[in-house]
């Protein structure tokens, strides 16, 4: 049996990841909802959407996988 260090798709979940987090960066940053928070408090809102979308990207994508 071939054992991987990583996983073959490693580098689409991190790609995937960044991707999360650029748009999470851009909706915080253009969203008038959001333009009176100060800046650590923005910075820490981009971090738990970018957290919290990956981790939803990740659930249904496993799901969608174990469905097919």
């Amino acid at each position: 049996m071939k054992s991987e260090l990583f996983s073959q798709y490693a580098l689409h979940w991190a790609g995937g990841f960044l991707l999360i987090y650029v748009l999470a960066q851009l909706l915080v940053a253009k969203h008038p909802r959001f333009q009176f928070l100060s800046a650590i408090q923005k910075s820490i809102l981009v971090k738990l959407i970018a957290i919290s979308g990956f981790g939803l990207a990740y659930v249904f994508v496993q799901f969608l996988a174990s469905w097919r």
